[in-house]
């Protein structure tokens, strides 16, 4: 049984019990909460406190996953493919925008740069629903 399975099966115990949310603003605020918690040890400089509440981040977040109805591991599945086309995405933009000191950039001009990636995305995004309206030829 891999991590995301154990979860579910513990998840779905709890739901049996009673113990379960009703709303999923319940579980976002949820999240909120935890990722306060995170703060509060990335200050402590705790790394085992620190890795405790990373941990209750993710399973508040695989709760919500599983509340709305997604598998948790499809889910991150998911979630890796559009960062790897978005990575790809962006090394496409480097090479026009003709960069070559893209490690020394600002934080700021980064960001710039990514934003120009997702532009992308969705520009092909629009041209691929456009083209998937068109009738065949």
């Amino acid at each position: 049984m891999d991590v995301f399975e154990k979860f579910l099966h513990e998840y779905k115990s709890v739901i049996d019990l009673g113990f379960y949310w009703t709303d999923p603003l319940q579980i976002i605020n949820h999240v909120k909460l935890e990722l306060d918690e995170v703060k509060t040890e990335l200050d402590a400089s705790n790394p085992n406190a620190l890795q405790e509440e990373l941990g209750d981040v993710m399973h508040a977040c695989m709760e919500l996953i599983d509340f709305c109805g997604f598998d948790p591991k499809e889910t991150l599945a998911l979630a890796n493919q559009k960062f790897e086309k978005r990575f790809q995405l962006l090394r496409e933009v480097i090479e026009e925008e003709d960069v070559h000191n893209f490690k020394s950039f600002s934080r700021e001009q980064k960001l710039a740069l990514w934003d120009k990636a997702k532009q992308k995305e969705r520009q092909l995004l629009t041209k691929k629903g456009q083209n998937e309206n068109c009738p065949s030829q």
